[in-house]
């Protein structure tokens, strides 16, 4: 039962027993439960700290990100939100009124993580270590994807006398093939909560893996996200509509659209001043500033021919697209719908009457809306709609990617914690 296990100390994987894996993991759970969290939130500071210093990971694709994300103050944010506003509650019992409250770690938490984004496992992995659960994390791929440089560096971290070394003790990352039954099976058992991410055939694998009656599972499955630019934002025109263009764009651009919460539809309302083609060609501008894709596999680029192809012959429809082959594709039209998603700078842009007329095409499948409304009101009214349909998000353009607390309308941390009570 080997499987491949990423070390920070050494450049390539070595192959260890699963078994051994998941009992040093679990002998190194009182280690971790006696850090404090403020010696935790410093070195995790550290980490991010060093991350954009450090030639190993500062080009990592979304690295600049993910180290303003560890950062103290964005960390100390997210534990006030999951931790009733006392992240000691992690340390042990807080008063509560004439009681006292504390979150203990779950336990040990296997992920099986997605492999359209880099720097995903971090996101994972550091909120599940600061609630002092150790980790089994099983990556999506036998090519780590700057995983291991990312364990590199944050095992040199140090800060109060703690070391990132002596934190990754507490998590092991590892590799196996998914038709390993025996594997998937060994690791779901040994799991006190299972943290899933992934697509449909993904999250109905893992969800079906035998598991112990206690296990808490946390699923981000599959989901779709679009961008809504209100009438009132067109006929402004202006700073304010070009800044929302580009930070769409720049959505559109992070992880190259394959990130669940990228836009891949955009909807504009009719206005009187600019037609679709005049926004459409808004979007072009933005995109043509984009540097070219570094590569693009030959299915991608297949797909967006065949899709350019079809609105360009299609009366209804219309076509901009980058002259030097599939950097980027504007396709127009105004069926409200949601379009297939065919990512790699591949929008599908919609005119619609009102907001309201896509809100019956809302669901909890619909993750993240980029928003660009003139006036917070009405902004306000369409959140409402929106979320009351199942949305989880709606944040201005540039935001989309921004990973926070919620992300799927869960709050990570306190999900992976234990609330136990004591009346003395």
């Amino acid at each position: 039962m080997n499987v491949s296990r990423f070390l920070p100390t050494d450049p390539q994987p070595i192959e260890q027993p699963l078994p051994a894996i998941i009992g040093e993991l679990n002998a190194a759970r009182g280690r971790l439960g006696a850090w404090p969290i403020e010696a935790l939130l410093a070195l995790v500071d550290d980490f991010g700290r060093r991350l954009l210093r450090d030639q190993r990971t500062r080009s990592l694709e979304g690295a600049a990100f993910l180290s303003a994300w560890l950062g103290r103050t964005n960390l100390q944010k997210i534990l006030d939100l999951n931790m009733q506003g006392n992240a000691k509650l992690l340390d042990g019992f807080q008063p509560w009124g004439r009681d006292f409250l504390a979150a203990k770690p779950q336990g040990l938490v296997a992920m099986w993580m997605a492999g359209n984004v880099p720097t995903l496992p971090l996101f994972s992995l550091v909120p599940a270590l600061l609630a002092k659960n150790v980790c089994l994390v099983k990556l999506a791929y036998a090519d780590p994807q700057g995983m291991d440089r990312l364990l590199a560096v944050l095992g040199e971290a140090e800060a109060g006398g703690l070391r990132g070394s002596d934190l990754l003790a507490a998590a092991a990352v590892v590799w196996f093939d998914y038709r390993r039954a025996e594997l998937n099976d060994a690791m779901s058992l040994a799991a006190d909560a299972r943290v899933i991410w992934g697509g449909q055939a993904a999250v109905k694998a893992v969800s079906a893996l035998p598991r112990r009656e206690h296990c808490v599972d946390i699923v981000f499955g599959p989901k779709y996200s679009i961008a809504l630019i209100d009438r009132q934002r067109l006929e402004s025109g202006g700073k304010p509509l070009e800044d929302a263009v580009a930070g769409l764009v720049r959505d559109v651009a992070a992880f190259d659209q394959r990130g669940c919460s990228a836009p891949q539809t955009i909807f504009i309302e009719r206005n009187a001043r600019l037609s679709l083609a005049d926004v459409g060609a808004l979007f072009a501008r933005q995109l043509e500033r984009l540097p070219p894709k570094p590569g693009l596999d030959a299915y991608t680029t297949v797909r967006i021919m065949e899709i350019r192809a079809r609105w360009a012959l299609d009366e209804s429809r219309d076509c901009l697209a980058s002259a030097d082959g599939a950097n980027w594709t504007v396709c127009m039209d105004r069926e409200p719908s949601l379009k297939e998603a065919v990512q790699s700078r591949t929008v599908f842009l919609t005119e619609v009457e009102s907001w309201r007329d896509i809100i019956p095409l809302l669901s909890p499948k619909v993750q993240t809306v980029g928003i660009a409304f003139a006036e917070p009101h009405t902004a306000t009214a369409f959140a409402e709609a929106a979320t009351a349909a199942g949305v989880a998000r709606c944040v201005r353009p540039g935001l989309m990617n921004a990973f926070e607390s919620p992300w799927d309308g869960k709050l990570l941390v306190s999900q992976l914690v234990r609330w136990v009570t004591l009346k003395p």
